[in-house]
């Protein structure tokens, strides 16, 4: 029997928390070829919110293509996965997909790489310069609008993490993809991100290049009942039974969280597998084996923070996060000066250690913050 409880990847079908209103909302407007930002804190479920609406908008007819910029690592690889994902989405086999490409942008020269795994994929022969690039870039920007008109079909394009881009080259990409973007009837694109104050920035600063771009749609916690009913059915499925407020009893341990229930969730199947149930009281000490098996990872993250980086912590993690600039907050950690949490708050939301919410600080992944209550 497998585990239902599925955490650290992308899922669809059943194994998805069905975010209906979510799921409905983006497809719809993405099938209308609308502009979406995404905005979601880390382990909400964004990236498989994503996929299942690119599922959804497959079975209506639609081109797909999604880019993870985390595996953009260069312009050069920028524009080796746009082309070839865009290609991707038209043909589906590899030579017909060289073809396509070599037709459809005749100096770019694509190449048949062959993986260590033995399949083969399209790749780009690498340009002397990056004004070379960025000129292919321009021409990749204009493909799916083309394509869509041609066809007669429209595309659906997908930036996840899209924030990665301001690693690129400035601001210039921006402006170049805003540029392209905002005369393309025929295509829809959703941009990602787990980097809030980045990706607010890029749509809220009236001197950015994607200024009012598109609508912002921020995701929020899956509503507990929605999401207790899911966990619940998910345990009863494979033959558990759970004890009167056990669900809750997890919820409130991870905070709602989605990523870290599911995590929870899928270790108390595998540790009361035998007796298939699960009793309030088995929880906690579920945890606390968690907590033990990643030390190791959570320390590697606590060495890496400088000590008054660890107070502030620390007192987050015990106190919260509001009201942080208060004389009693600061006194109970020894913080020191405003300028100086100031620092250090910048700093670890930039380590994506620490995320901010209506002015509230909290630790992005619950199973730290316990950490450091617990062991620290």
């Amino acid at each position: 029997m497998k585990n239902p409880f599925v955490y650290g990847e992308a899922v669809t079908g059943e194994n998805f928390s069905n975010r209906k209103e979510e799921l409905c909302e983006i497809t719809r407007d993405l099938e209308d070829c609308e502009r979406i930002f995404l905005i979601s804190p880390r382990r909400y479920g964004k990236t498989s919110l994503i996929m299942n609406a690119l599922e959804n908008l497959r079975t209506k007819g639609l081109y797909t293509v999604y880019i993870d910029l985390y595996k953009a690592t260069s312009i050069q690889k920028l524009l080796e996965i746009y082309a070839s994902e865009i290609v991707r989405a038209v043909e589906s086999k590899l030579e017909r997909m060289f073809n396509f490409l070599k037709k459809t942008l005749p100096g770019l020269r694509p190449k048949i790489t062959i993986q260590p795994d033995g399949s083969a994929t399209i790749g780009i022969e690498h340009f002397p310069t990056e004004s070379d690039t960025l000129r292919f870039l321009d021409e990749i920007y204009e493909l799916p609008q083309k394509l869509a008109e041609k066809k007669n079909k429209n595309f659906i394009i997908v930036f996840d993490e899209f924030q990665e881009i301001r690693n690129f080259n400035g601001e210039s990409i921006e402006k170049a993809m805003r540029a392209s973007f905002q005369h393309h009837s025929k295509v829809g694109y959703l941009f990602a991100g787990s980097k809030r104050h980045i990706l607010y920035d890029m749509v809220a600063n009236p001197s950015k290049a994607f200024y009012k771009m598109g609508r912002v749609i921020t995701l929020n916690k899956i509503p507990r009942l929605e999401f207790s009913e899911f966990l619940r059915q998910a345990f009863e499925r494979t033959e558990f039974t759970l004890e009167e407020g056990a669900v809750h009893k997890i919820l409130d341990l991870v905070n709602d969280c989605p990523y870290n229930a599911q995590f929870l969730c899928h270790k108390l199947w595998d540790v009361y597998f035998d007796v298939k149930k699960i009793r309030t009281n088995d929880i906690e000490p579920t945890l606390n084996l968690i907590l033990t098996e990643n030390t190791p990872f959570y320390l590697s993250i606590w060495d890496g923070l400088s000590m008054h980086q660890r107070r502030l912590l620390h007192s987050i993690a015990n106190l919260g996060g509001d009201h942080i600039f208060s004389q009693e907050f600061i006194a109970s950690g020894d913080l020191g000066s405003s300028s100086t949490i100031q620092t250090s708050l910048r700093l670890l939301i930039k380590k994506q250690v620490l995320d901010k919410e209506k002015d509230i600080y909290f630790v992005t992944d619950v199973f730290f913050k316990e950490w450091i209550r617990r062991k620290i």
